[in-house]
């Protein structure tokens, strides 16, 4: 009797030992997609700035500034679209006014020519990508294999 009592307190300890090791595993894989979350908003702040930079020769003021903004604005997305992620309409909405508020601050941030520049720019990237779509996009084989169209 004592042999079984033992041996069933040695499996409900190794059980327990079990289960605290997968929750700390757990743990420090929800911090490591944190932390690439965290990342992949700053490579997309770093992108963003590095081609305002290109086209519109930005200060290192500007920058800061402009950096500041997107980081916050990227998280706030982010954000968004967990909460809207089944409503599209509800999203689209938000994007808009997001778009917009966008808008607002690089009017701030930016010189008038500047400003315009970065529109004209705008109104290329979105005609290229209205072709792209109509086009299809470019042809990438599927698992190895290209299918027809």
């Amino acid at each position: 009797m004592r042999k079984i009592l033992f041996l069933t307190a040695i499996i409900a300890i190794w059980g327990f030992m079990g289960s605290c090791k997968q929750q700390t595993n757990s743990n420090e894989q929800n911090k490591k997609t944190t932390e690439q979350k965290g990342n992949r908003v700053e490579q997309q702040v770093q992108h963003m700035i590095e081609r305002l930079n290109e086209d519109l020769q930005l200060t290192e003021q500007q920058q800061n500034e402009l950096k500041t903004y997107f980081t916050e604005s990227f998280k706030k997305r982010s954000e968004t679209f967990k909460k809207n992620k089944e409503n599209r309409e509800q999203m689209r909405e938000q994007m808009k006014k997001e778009m917009e508020a966008t808008d607002a601050q690089l009017k701030k941030i930016l010189t008038e020519e500047q400003y315009n520049t970065y529109k004209e720019n705008e109104k290329k990237r979105q005609k290229e990508r209205g072709q792209k779509r109509r086009q299809g996009g470019p042809s990438q084989p599927l698992m190895g294999r290209d299918f027809p169209r």
